[in-house]
């Protein structure tokens, strides 16, 4: 089968079409031909070496997943050849105690879809049959394969770690981008208020129409002046909920955070490295909460949600999986706003 994938880390020219085995589904599993993924900050990370870790080459990046069953393995029930999926991002051993209580994301063990193994920018991909998600015929292949992830891990940020109630505020940290930009729109329709923070003087716009009350300029730089319209923005109270996929540094967000409120991180993109002022975080009785990835059942529970609430992807461009490259480029230049599709469209 056919497969975008690269044998050396770099920049986008590293990726290569190459042609691989066809993945066999074993016990428990599933294969999928896939459809459609789009381009996540984690398929940059992979092709670029920037997540410091180990892995064999060639590697197959790629995430989100839609398509359509290919073949089912021994063991499997309640999927069937032909039927229409999107699976999780993440999975675990299978036997600890997290997985069997269905938070297989907190497992010692957990891999993510090309990450730790080949993922989506393959024709088809093989995955245990649990993530296998079969989601409402209201959306369309094109916009499936556009949320697992970063939906998925929007819903753990803001409903399973922050706990959010209705009239809270929330700060969205890189608003436009993928994760940000579904924060965006589940806070909303949650009922909280919404500030987003962004870079781009041109992206304020297209913030408000996807839920954005207030908009925040961001620039490392000039944190304080960051910090105070946020200030003056919630009355020199802070907001309650900060939702962070860049890296803000820890001692800027506490300082715009309300008593006793929460920061949940899931990047690193901005800072990598942030230093703590141990004092001003218990003065603020706040909570700081990593948030990695999401579960099969929480991907399950956003996407009934994001149905009920009219909630859709932003698709910017649409390409076939052959301009990977050009898709990896747009998405460095932050040029687009929403998500950059690839179709699996071989020619």
């Amino acid at each position: 089968m056919k497969a975008i994938g690269f044998y050396e880390t770099g920049g986008p020219e590293v990726l290569k079409e190459i042609d691989i085995p066809e993945p066999m589904p074993s016990r428990n599993e599933i294969t999928i031909r896939t459809s459609f993924t789009s381009v996540n900050n984690l398929d940059i990370l992979m092709r670029s070496g920037g997540t410091k870790m180990n892995f064999s080459l060639p590697h197959i990046p790629g995430t989100d997943i839609s398509g359509i069953v290919e073949k089912v393995g021994e063991g499997v029930s309640g999927i069937q050849e032909g039927d229409r999926v999107v699976s999780s991002t993440v999975y675990g051993c299978g036997d600890c105690r997290q997985c069997l209580s269905g938070n297989e994301v907190l497992c010692k063990s957990w891999k993510v879809l090309g990450m730790h193994v080949w993922g989506s920018y393959a024709e088809v991909v093989k995955i245990p049959s649990f993530m296998a998600i079969k989601p409402s015929k209201r959306y369309s292949m094109e916009e499936l394969g556009c949320m697992p992830l970063s939906l998925s891990v929007s819903w753990r940020a803001l409903k399973v770690a922050a706990k959010a109630e209705e009239g809270e505020t929330a700060i969205i940290f890189g608003a436009s981008g993928n994760s940000g930009l579904f924060s965006l729109m589940l806070a909303k329709a949650m009922g909280l208020k919404t500030i987003a923070v962004t870079r781009s003087e041109k992206k304020k716009e297209p913030l408000k129409k996807a839920g954005a009350d207030h908009i925040v300029m961001y620039n490392p730089s000039e944190n304080g002046a960051m910090q105070n319209e946020v200030l003056n923005l919630t009355g020199g109270e802070g907001a309650e909920i900060i939702i962070d996929p860049i890296g803000n540094p820890i001692n800027s967000s506490i300082a715009m955070l309300r008593h006793g409120g929460r920061i949940i991180t899931f990047g690193t993109s901005a800072n990598p490295e942030s230093s703590l002022s141990i004092k001003k975080f218990y003065w603020k009785s706040a909570s700081l909460i990593g948030v990695h990835n999401a579960s099969a059942k929480e991907l399950s529970e956003a996407f009934i949600f994001a149905e009920k609430k009219g909630i859709k992807p932003i698709i910017s461009k649409r390409l076939p999986m052959q301009e990977a490259a050009e898709a990896h480029r747009l998405f460095s230049s932050s040029e687009t706003f929403g998500k950059i599709l690839l179709e699996h469209k071989w020619k």
